[in-house]
């Protein structure tokens, strides 16, 4: 199987005390087994066992712990789920500080934050690394390996940001999006159950619902609470009445807010950050996707309508992250951005996107009058194809597949012996 090179964890990996952290199925495991360099491999089991993967050797508890010292000083190791572990094991990584080389992963975001916390003894020992979706810049440079190119090139690197979805793109290719149903139906819920018992959380109606009611595009808190209110899954109709559920939400990884850019007072909207678990939502919302069978040829139909939703967001973290920016919304009743960045509080650069096969000369002029509105560094027409275009817009950067092939290109830096 092709592997999806990330930059953000080439650039770890040789952390002598490393500490990976991400909700489920971002791909830890799959890409420290294939890519680190390690002596053993420890997984931690729901029940408290601790499998070696290389021999397949099972250790107990204590068994575990008295080896430790053993075990680092004859090369790294690797322990996998290693929340699940319990005392004396924190104490005595503090008591082996510096010695010898260790990853440690889980799958757990708020446990996590308890266990390298100010009261931890682990605290200061660890580079500490998140790990979130494939980056933009890595799902397009594999897709580029696979041989696709322009427009589809964008969309299948939107879905490749899942790297449970990177199979299914290099053995289908195209034909991914005929037989997209099936999984999704089959792996959304599940990842969502998975993520919700790791954290040690009960998916209530409440969360469902606003999983449901942001991928339907209630981005604002008070849209979320009129839909839970209408539900009657909440009493009274108030922002603090679903506040707590979204920050739940953000602090598993599968919400993030997006700050209103030119407000005094901090104003949010939300959004899904897998655009594939986002799409199974709003399939759902609509249809009730996850217990009704939809014809694949609709649900491919559906996701053609909502692709140029998901290119935007493509193009916002890929621009983001190329030039260092913070993603904002610009949302007013005359003027709303389809990509907005800032650097130190002031805009750097705005985007129209228009993600079609045929851009017209209306859809040029159109692009050219909304950011002409906008004081911005740099300014940007997205369209799928270039060579496309009836003409080059004036006073606008064009990117397009090409260009932001460009940006895949990276030199791996090492954080070297940090901790």
């Amino acid at each position: 199987m092709v592997i999806i090179e990330r930059r953000d964890l080439d650039n770890v990996l040789n952390a002598k005390w490393l500490l990976l952290y991400g909700r489920r199925k971002t791909g830890k495991t799959f890409y420290v087994r294939e890519k680190a360099d390690y002596f053993k491999y420890f997984l931690v089991t729901t029940g408290g066992s601790i499998i070696e993967l290389k021999s397949n050797e099972i250790y107990s508890f204590s068994e575990f712990i008295r080896l430790l010292p053993h075990f680092l000083s004859q090369g790294r190791i690797v322990v996998d789920e290693f929340h699940r572990l319990r005392e004396p094991f924190f104490s005595l990584l503090q008591g082996l500080s510096g010695k010898g080389r260790i990853i440690l992963i889980t799958s757990t975001r708020h446990y996590f934050k308890r266990i390298v916390g100010s009261s931890s003894p682990l605290l200061g020992l660890f580079y500490i690394k998140e790990v979130g979706l494939i980056d933009p810049r890595d799902a397009l440079s594999f897709i580029d390996r696979l041989g696709f190119e322009r427009k589809l090139a964008v969309e299948l690197a939107v879905l490749a940001q899942e790297p449970w979805l990177a199979p299914a793109i290099e053995a289908l290719g195209e034909n991914v999006f005929s037989t997209f149903g099936d999984s999704l139906r089959q792996t959304v819920p599940s990842l969502v159950g998975e993520i919700f018992r790791e954290e040690e959380r009960e998916l209530t109606k409440r969360y469902w619902a606003i999983l449901e009611a942001v991928a339907d595009g209630k981005s604002g808190v008070g849209e979320i609470a009129r839909e839970l209110y209408s539900r009657g899954l909440i009493n009274k109709e108030t922002n603090s009445a679903v506040t707590p559920y979204l920050e739940t939400l953000i602090e598993m990884g599968l919400l993030e807010r997006i700050k209103i850019f030119g407000k005094r007072r901090a104003t949010f909207k939300y959004r899904h950050i897998s655009p594939v678990v986002d799409f199974a939502y709003y399939l759902n919302a609509k249809y009730g996707f996850f217990e009704t069978e939809i014809p694949e040829e609709t649900v491919k139909r559906l996701l053609e309508e909502r692709m140029p939703q998901y290119v935007e967001v493509f193009f916002e973290r890929l621009l983001a992250r190329e030039y260092s920016l913070q993603p904002v919304r610009i949302e007013k009743p005359e003027l709303e951005i389809d990509v907005s960045l800032v650097r130190n509080r002031k805009l750097y650069l705005v985007a129209e996107v228009k993600w079609k096969e045929k851009i017209r000369e209306r859809d040029i002029r159109k692009a050219e009058d909304k950011l002409e509105k906008i004081e911005a560094k740099k300014k940007v027409l997205i369209v799928p194809d270039r060579r496309a275009l009836p003409r080059m817009p004036e006073g606008l950067d064009v990117i397009d597949w090409k260009t932001a092939l460009s940006f895949t290109t990276y030199q791996t830096s090492s954080p070297g012996s940090a901790r």
